[in-house]
């Protein structure tokens, strides 16, 4: 099988893409997107020190890390919101632009995502109790990007800022007013990404 890594060939597509757009604009208004792919990148970062870290406390650590950022990864789909007529660059080259940092940040939640879910099945016994945890994330998932593009939190504000994350959490659950987008948004980038997920169990199997 011929081996390549698909993503340091999406990201040096991304730099250019970015790289292009700067200097035909001289406009720096999506270099934004970089620090958003390095928030989709740490839960596999996480993950990879996983394989390396003896420690199970330390382990377990990095796997509630990787699960409370793994949102982030699909969550530049919903950088495609900034693609409008009036930008300075033509539409279908910030079409492509977002995409590419859409399906690189796609693909780092794929390779997350197998991670956790291989630390889960050698570390869980019950088969109930493995593909319940599969639903959460993809659940926990979904309802993340609810939150950072909705209601406009981070990762870090279970740290930073713990009080009203937990109360516009609480409101978007319990309000009338908020529940149906809240669970709309929550099951459908879950089945979204349940479905994404599933492509790469299917063959042919690529090195990522």
């Amino acid at each position: 099988m011929m081996k390549f890594n698909i993503l340091k060939q999406w990201f040096a597509f991304c730099l250019m893409l970015v790289l292009a757009r700067v200097f035909y604009t001289r406009n720096l208004s999506f270099v934004f997107l970089f620090w958003n792919l390095f928030l989709a990148y740490l839960p596999y970062f996480f993950m990879k020190r996983l394989a390396i870290t003896k420690s199970r406390r330390v382990k377990f650590l990095l796997v509630v890390l990787s699960v409370l950022f793994l949102p982030n990864a699909p969550y530049i789909l919903t950088d495609l919101f900034h693609l409008h007529k009036n930008l300075i660059a033509p539409m279908w080259f910030d079409l492509i632009l977002i995409s590419s940092f859409a399906l690189l940040g796609l693909l780092y939640f794929v390779v997350s995502y197998k991670l956790i879910l291989k630390y889960l099945k050698e570390n869980i016994r019950t088969k109930t109790l493995f593909y319940t945890s599969k639903i959460f994330i993809l659940l926990s998932s979904g309802y993340g990007i609810y939150l950072g593009r909705y209601l406009r939190f981070n990762s870090w504000d279970v740290v930073s800022n713990p009080i009203t994350l937990f109360s516009k959490m609480a409101d978007s659950v319990f309000n009338s007013y908020h529940i149906k987008e809240t669970v709309a948004i929550t099951v459908v980038f879950a089945l979204f990404l349940y479905l994404v997920t599933s492509i790469f169990e299917q063959k042919p199997k690529f090195e990522l």
